[in-house]
């Protein structure tokens, strides 16, 4: 077998290899059924948590605030965990905070320390495991983002960036970074240049009513 085929099926291997990884570790999907709190563009006070694992009140900042769903074994979240750093490290000091939900039903705070400390993200962090903020702010993927202003109406919710075009599918380094521009709009004082986009990762259970 020649080196250029057996590069070429290595590759294809682990293509299937990665695409059943995402499979296996949740409902990984990009699409995912409607519901109503979705689209919902203000966001009441009391649907908002308001403390992290270590009961320290959670930071509101004064120009936005970005509340992150992310899933330790959720695949895609784990790729993303270097570029939400790099962009968090920034916002503090622009008036922008963020806090990190993790949703999935098996959660627990143990979990959420230990990947921290292995992906190096220090941001305040809450444990929805009963998911229920996640369906408050209308956060249907993970992961995802739902960013609020300072009078809690929603900016943008969706995507990180566009690096993942389905299930597996990753063409690269991402042509837009969705998050990291609307962060840097709302710093500046831009228009926004997008208001909601569609996430790619693992579907959460439907809200009940």
């Amino acid at each position: 077998m020649g080196d250029t085929l057996r590069n070429m099926l290595m590759r294809a291997l682990a293509a299937m290899f990665f695409t059943a990884t995402l499979l296996a570790a949740a409902n990984c999907t990009t699409t995912s059924s409607i519901d109503e709190r979705s689209t919902r563009r203000m966001i009441p006070a009391s649907d908002l948590p308001t403390t992290d694992l270590n009961s320290r009140t959670l930071p509101i900042g004064k120009s936005a605030t970005v509340y992150l769903f992310m899933g330790p074994e959720c695949p895609i979240s784990r790729t993303y965990s270097p570029e939400i750093a790099r962009i968090a490290a920034r916002d503090e000091a622009r008036g922008i905070s963020w806090i990190m939900i993790f949703p999935e039903y098996d959660i627990s705070p143990d979990v959420i320390r230990t990947f921290q400390r292995e992906y190096s993200l220090s941001l305040p962090s809450v444990d929805d495991s009963s998911q229920k903020f996640a369906c408050n702010l209308g956060a249907q993927i993970i992961p995802s983002v739902v960013v609020l202003d300072a009078n809690r109406n929603v900016l943008y919710r969706g995507r990180i960036d566009d690096r993942y075009k389905g299930l597996g599918v990753s063409y690269g380094p991402p042509t837009k970074r969705d998050i990291a521009d609307v962060v840097d709009a709302i710093a500046d004082g831009h228009p926004l240049p997008y208001a909601s986009t569609t996430a790619v990762g693992c579907v959460l259970p439907r809200c009940a009513p």
